[in-house]
């Protein structure tokens, strides 16, 4: 009775294991034969690039003016990332929530500009105090004028398409191509894209394997550090996609990542001499 009950069970196993791989082979060819075209300028092997998260946030408050100069001063950061909501009225502002001000009941999208400028800014996990928001356009032109990246993340779940041509055509007048468009939401992508095709994205996401579903489906990624993999990395970078990787704020895990080979490294902090050290 119990080797046919242990029969019973091994067979049982053994079919489950059959059906997933099947299931998973399935998905594979699927994914593949459906992703995007690869990218024909891709670059292997070139030297990872750092960006500043929010600005220098490690140092000044995050995404204001003071952070996004600090790091265009920087030879250390590639690029300076920002977050973008809009306001009731249609300005874009620099935040990271919508419930920025010391104030949380007031909204960036339920306000007028004019009604929020000026309001201070909720204490941050670094204890820093910040005294007005930052505009989009601000932030841009600080960017454009340092040559740094513009590295926008569609923060507002509830963007809309034409909010989102207009952060491209913003990013544009003062960047030139000098920018990439980075968000949770696969939907926001494709409105970009499907707006302009030659704009670079990035999907966000924090779990490994909605990394590697995103690299199969032809997106460019970026990923949580702690869920980041050499073997990620390879399948991405086999399929002509990029790699970012945030937030690393310990110097060991940005020698961790950059041994990877990750493209990207967002930051918190500049690292100029640490980095210079190890060459």
């Amino acid at each position: 009775m119990k080797r046919a009950v242990k029969k019973i069970l091994t067979v049982a196993l053994c079919a489950f294991v059959v059906i997933v791989g099947c299931g998973f082979g399935i998905t594979y060819a699927v994914l593949d034969a459906n992703a995007k075209e690869m990218p024909k300028d891709y670059t292997a092997g070139r030297e990872v690039r750092f960006i500043a998260h929010r600005g220098l946030s490690g140092e000044y408050y995050e995404n204001g003016e003071e952070a996004f100069r600090a790091a265009a001063d920087s030879e250390f950061f590639y690029g300076i990332e920002t977050d973008v909501y809009f306001t009731a009225d249609g300005i874009a502002v620099c935040a990271h929530d919508d419930n920025a001000f010391e104030n949380e009941n007031i909204l960036i999208t339920d306000s007028l500009f004019a009604n929020i400028e000026n309001l201070p800014l909720k204490v941050n996990a670094y204890g820093f105090r910040g005294t007005e928001i930052c505009t989009f356009e601000t932030y841009l032109k600080i960017c454009g004028a340092s040559g740094k990246a513009a590295i926008i993340e569609l923060k507002q779940e509830d963007m809309t398409d034409e909010e989102i041509v207009f952060v491209i055509e913003e990013a544009r007048k003062y960047c030139g191509e000098n920018f990439v468009l980075i968000c949770f939401k696969k939907s926001q992508i494709e409105a970009a894209e499907n707006y302009d095709k030659s704009v670079v994205t990035q999907h966000l996401s924090d779990y490994g394997f909605h990394g590697l579903l995103s690299v199969w489906d032809g997106y460019n990624i970026s990923l949580t550090h702690k869920r980041m993999s050499k073997t990620l990395v390879n399948e991405a970078h086999k399929r002509g996609r990029e790699v970012g990787v945030w937030t690393v704020n310990e110097f060991e895990d940005v020698k961790k990542y950059a041994a990877m080979g990750v493209d990207y490294i967002t930051t918190n902090f500049d690292f100029s001499e640490e980095w210079s050290a190890l060459k």
